[in-house]
């Protein structure tokens, strides 16, 4: 197929740039089936399992006449022209195939590579808040501990409780309004009587209040929320039931062993219902013993040295101390193959998908896990051009939303260089103050009522552990309040340091 014709080898090696290595890297076969040397046209075939496409790519939209555009949509399914149009109308009338500028070739592969790969974009509606707050100080905890401060004032959690019924569009009667800003501005203060803890500060006693606050947090933000809880009286009788959650020993009694369940009664239950999760598979009754706990329904339960695994601020320490895969992955813009996407000029929401990487630096999540996490990826394979770290990369389905970041529960914290996700762990959650909150719970036990555990932690054969609660309960102390800050406002917190480039 080798040409002399400067015209057709400049169109080739546009086709082999824009149109063969797309299709080629999102698992295609393709390659050039023909070359017209006196009409500068090439013919691509492409295909992926059951589905198969012949396109055809002219030099420039006025290459043919609009007979041979006729005699050429015979045999192919589209017909792409570089550069611009030109009297295109009156060349492709009567033509019965799509006649489009190369440019907008990413649109046509997301198209045919979803009649591959069904469209996965979730019908619910993004609950990520456009707003921003950002807040600067030498020390940035500080800052986000001054605005949690403010909302113990009954007034200023009002004009809270009032702003984010306004933006819901929800109507509040005033008497609701009154009893949430009360339970916000109590539940608030309480909160901040445990969570105020120093590094100098006992151990047990860092992991009991940091665990109380965190649910005393929880609380704020059912009560701040439209949909939410009216007042006090409606929380207590979540809290009747308890917390929603168990633990039981085996014979060891020890961390790596202490399994760790939800339950269907009591207020953990309540606040993922409010968080729209699903609870319906919850155990009704508590077990007893490691054997009860391997009849509740799967993935309700797990050993506590698990949920470490959700941690990627102890990445490291966790790979160090547990072992085994991390419960998370980086995600990231796929720049490369996204390189066509705004060519055309088309917005990202009109084309409705979007190329992601997943970057698995522990080598060790396999593809399956991802396949399964619940996220609206299709075309999940791992690449192979990337050398020294396991990368994949999927489509990320969108319709409906402006970007992939809409969709996808992203996790970042002042520890991370770049955005995680993290996969759904026992009871479904994802959130990461959902599940730091179910650790702290069990590490709540163990000191408590578990003295035999603990002492092992803290001195004996299990001191290795003692390590990874000391750097969890570091990071959760820093991140947990900036997640119930953004979730009690609805706002996204940015926090950065004066004279920084994020201030």
């Amino acid at each position: 197929m080798s040409s002399t014709n400067p015209r057709l080898e400049l169109l080739r090696q546009e086709v082999v740039d824009k149109m063969l290595k797309p299709f080629q890297r999102q698992g295609w076969t393709a390659e050039i089936a023909r070359e017209v040397d006196q009409h500068d046209c090439i013919e691509v075939v492409a295909s992926r399992k059951a589905v198969a496409r012949r396109i055809a790519v002219l030099y420039s939209s006025s290459a043919i006449s609009n007979a041979d555009y006729k005699e050429l949509a015979g045999r192919v399914d589209r017909i792409f022209f570089r550069g611009q149009p030109y009297k295109l109308e009156s060349f492709v009338s009567g033509v019965g195939v799509p006649v489009e500028p190369l440019d907008g070739f990413f649109a046509f592969l997301i198209e045919v590579s979803k009649e591959v790969e069904p469209d996965q974009s979730p019908t619910t509606a993004s609950r990520v808040s456009g707003k921003i707050r950002r807040l600067t100080a030498e020390n940035p905890l500080d800052a986000v501990m001054a605005r949690l401060q403010q909302f113990t004032s009954e007034t200023l959690a009002r004009k809270l409780v009032e702003r984010r019924a306004e933006e819901d569009g929800a109507t509040l009667a005033g008497a609701v309004l009154g009893t949430k800003a009360t339970g916000v501005a109590y539940s608030m203060r309480s909160a901040l009587d445990y969570i105020v803890a120093t590094p100098r500060d006992p151990l047990n006693r860092r992991v009991v209040a940091l665990y109380y606050g965190t649910m005393a947090l929880a609380q704020c933000e059912m009560l701040a929320s439209p949909s939410g809880p009216a007042g006090l009286d409606k929380l207590e009788a979540m809290t009747r039931n308890g917390h929603g959650l168990y633990t039981v020993p085996d014979s060891d009694g020890g961390i790596a062993d202490l399994h760790v369940g939800v339950l269907a009664r009591g207020f953990f239950p309540q606040w993922m219902e409010f968080l729209g999760h699903d609870t319906s598979d919850y155990p009704k009754r508590r077990p007893e013993s490691p054997a009860d706990v391997a009849k509740v329904s799967s993935g309700m339960a797990c050993l506590l040295p698990e949920l470490f695994a959700s941690m990627p601020e102890i990445d490291a320490l966790f790979a160090d101390v547990v072992g085994g895969p991390p419960a998370w992955i980086f995600v990231a813009y796929d720049q490369e193959a996204n390189a066509q996407r705004w060519a055309s000029g088309r917005p990202g929401q009109a084309v409705g998908s979007t190329y992601g990487l997943f970057i698995d630096p522990s080598e060790r999540v396999p593809l399956e896990r991802l396949k399964c996490a619940g996220w609206p990826l299709a075309e999940i394979r791992q690449s192979d051009d990337e050398g020294r770290r396991r990368m994949y990369r999927a489509r990320v389905d969108h319709a409906g939303h402006d970007s992939m970041w809409t969709v996808l529960p992203t996790h970042s914290s002042p520890f991370l260089n770049g955005s995680v996700l993290l996969f759904p762990t026992m009871g479904g959650l994802r959130q990461y103050r959902t599940i730091a909150a179910v650790t702290l719970y069990a590490l709540s036990i163990m000191t408590r009522y578990m003295p035999r555990a603990w002492r092992s932690i803290e001195g004996g054969d299990q001191d290795h552990y003692l390590a990874l609660v000391q750097a969890s309960l570091a990071a959760w102390e820093r991140i947990l309040p900036e997640h119930f800050l953004e979730s009690i406002t609805g706002e996204t917190v940015h926090t950065a340091q004066p004279g920084s480039l994020l201030a």
